[in-house]
């Protein structure tokens, strides 16, 4: 809400912002629910894809090559007046008083996010896309298993394509675990699979048991 909310000047969205992003990015210290998924998933090909816009995959230990984030980053800032694809690390305006500008045209910098699907010119998310499809074409043909975590069942953006390639990868599988009745991709019965329950419960339970 307060990113879409109008403000009484630039200052006062600047300030907005900096407690948005110290809260969400900063001062983040990984979750069990992310330790846990890094555990059991490090010791094997991984991408991340995510609608979340706090860069905490990467806080937690993921690799940034292997990760697309569909609505951008907290973690960025870009032109608000869409000058240039060029973002630039947040916590590097931090020390400064003044409302962060474009160093090519002066206008405000705002956070690189945006859900309607036009962040992804900007870099450094056009290149996470051509990430995930070189990722995707590299193991088209081996055992691959799509998690579906905690993602809204009406995310066409994140669950759209990765059901399409499921369908298409001969050796895939699927699996869902949500609090919501799952939307399953079109595989057989020893390929798909769903839970309803608590993800952070799920997850540390599952890495306890992989030990």
């Amino acid at each position: 809400m307060g990113l879409a909310s109008t403000w009484a000047n630039e200052s006062h969205r600047w300030e907005f912002l900096k407690r948005l992003i110290t809260y969400g990015y900063r001062c983040y210290v990984p979750s069990p629910a992310m330790r846990a998924l890094d555990r059991l998933t490090a010791s094997v090909p991984r991408f991340v894809v995510t609608c979340n816009c706090n860069g905490r995959f990467e806080r937690a230990g993921f690799s940034s090559d292997g990760i697309l984030e569909t609505e951008g980053s907290y973690a960025r800032l870009c032109c608000s007046a869409g000058c240039s694809d060029e973002t630039y690390d947040a916590l590097a305006f931090f020390g400064a008083s003044d409302v962060p500008r474009c160093p090519r045209c002066g206008a405000a910098l705002d956070v690189a996010v945006d859900d309607t699907g036009r962040i992804s010119r900007l870099e450094p998310f056009h290149s996470q896309e051509a990430n995930l499809r070189a990722f995707l074409a590299r193991h088209a043909d081996e055992r691959v298993c799509v998690l579906e975590l905690g993602v809204g069942q009406r995310n066409q953006a994140i669950k759209a394509p990765l059901m399409a390639w499921a369908e298409s990868a001969p050796l895939a599988s699927y699996v869902v675990l949500n609090r919501e009745d799952p939307i399953l991709p079109s595989l057989s019965s020893e390929r798909v699979a769903s839970a309803c329950g608590d993800l952070g419960e799920a997850l540390v339970a599952l890495a306890e048991g992989a030990r």
